[in-house]
């Protein structure tokens, strides 16, 4: 099976966007490896106009580079390139969830629980897909709550980056039959936006979005080790 598959259904730059990120988490395409555009869009039976754009937006994201004589690469993966991801957005999600505390429907609210129940039934069929999916709603359902449209732009930058790493995680979490590590991650967020507790919300915010940077840099320092 190659990496890169016809595109059957939706925006052809966004399907080429996630082939390569999810083509970077599975290790189909490795940190230092050259990317080249017509390959891809032979495998994906489209134009190179896509791909182009897609590798430009990744680039914009850290997560390809251009580099001289080489080309397009996939950028290096470290743990302080992790770590730094990882605190943004906690600081990011941290404010954000603070000012949406307010501005939450008890609508808004049941919506978080189902999609957090939803992701515990995805995790349990395996299905990673569908369990991002439901994750980047319920942040994305939180920080448009927020009421900062700069914080909502920040957070919008660095969506693919974040959707890379929560594949990498995710994946690596399959592999180790260790998804159950995940079962109702956002419950402590949850529970403080229910009591209105706003230094409560933040700190759950910040404290669940670390773990999930340090689980990443964990596996992937131990598949380094194997």
């Amino acid at each position: 099976m190659t990496a890169f598959e016809p595109i059957v259904n939706g925006s052809l730059h966004t399907e080429v966007t996630n082939s390569i990120i999810t083509a970077i988490a599975l290790g189909q395409l490795r940190p230092g490896e050259k990317i080249i555009e017509q390959n891809i869009a032979e495998q994906m039976k489209i134009s190179r106009a896509p791909v182009r754009e897609a590798l430009r937006e990744l680039a914009t994201q850290g997560i390809i580079e251009y580099t001289p004589r080489k080309g397009v690469t996939v950028a290096a993966l470290d743990v302080q390139s992790i770590r730094e991801a990882y605190s943004l957005r906690a600081c990011l999600e941290g404010m954000a969830v603070n000012l949406a505390v307010d501005r939450l429907s008890a609508r808004d609210i049941k919506h978080l629980e189902n999609l957090s129940k939803k992701m515990t039934k995805y995790l349990e069929q395996n299905d990673i897909d569908n369990f991002i999916r439901c994750d980047v709603e319920f942040h994305t359902l939180i920080s448009t709550n927020s009421g900062h449209l700069k914080l909502e732009k920040l957070l919008q930058n660095l969506l693919l980056q974040t959707r890379l790493y929560m594949l990498m995680s995710k994946y690596n979490l399959l592999i180790n039959s260790r998804l159950d590590l995940e079962y109702g991650v956002h419950d402590g967020i949850i529970r403080e936006i229910q009591n209105k507790d706003k230094a409560g919300a933040e700190a759950e915010m910040k404290k669940h979005i670390h773990n999930s940077g340090e689980n990443l840099i964990f596996f992937l320092q131990n598949k380094k080790q194997g």
